[in-house]
């Protein structure tokens, strides 16, 4: 959308909710959120005409990344969320009022990437020190001592620091939790 544009040309998701709400009163909205990688979130919405519907009328996706503007320090998911709701109901039968599908909170994000470019998404890998590394990997060789699904949960909330360390192709949390299978399948 290159070229200048009037935000107030554009519905707020706020306005296509009620729109929805007063000629669907039965309308259901549902969300999903389908990635988290701590740095970016991608919400998936349903709409659904009536709450009994088994099936969405349409569907609409949104990215946000944590930190790529104001209102995204502090609640990137929440406002991807409300995007992706903006966008289902842009795509559903009743679509906008100004024949614009996209809301104004995404032309907002675009205004935004305009003036400033888009921030990559994945965060630096973190370096873990040799202690760190090796007190995961001791965690890791007492595990098959341990018989008791409690004190497995509780090691993992006791070393949530030490959980994502790869150690030996594995890590702590997914070391934990084949174990917790085990356990489970006797």
């Amino acid at each position: 959308m290159a070229g200048r544009f009037n935000l107030e040309e554009y519905e707020t998701v706020e306005e296509r909710l009620k729109r929805l709400y007063k000629t669907y009163p039965q309308a259901r909205v549902l969300t999903e959120l389908v990635y988290n990688d701590n740095n970016r979130f991608i919400v998936k919405a349903e709409i659904y005409f009536d709450y009994l519907d088994g099936s969405p009328v349409a569907t609409g996706y949104a990215e946000e990344i944590v930190g790529a503007s104001p209102v995204n320090k502090t609640s990137a998911l929440e406002n991807c969320e409300t995007s992706a709701i903006g966008r289902a109901i842009g795509n559903s039968a009743i679509g906008t009022e100004n024949g614009k599908r996209p809301s104004r909170s995404e032309m907002e994000k675009v205004e935004r990437y305009q003036n400033e470019p888009r921030k990559g998404s994945r965060p630096e890998p973190r370096v873990y020190s040799d202690v760190e590394i090796a007190v995961a990997a001791a965690e890791i060789e007492t595990l098959a001592e341990v018989t008791d699904i409690e004190k497995l949960r509780e090691i993992y909330r006791k070393q949530t620091a030490i959980l994502d360390i790869p150690v030996n192709g594995t890590t702590l949390k997914d070391a934990l939790s084949a174990r917790v299978t085990e356990l489970q399948n006797g």
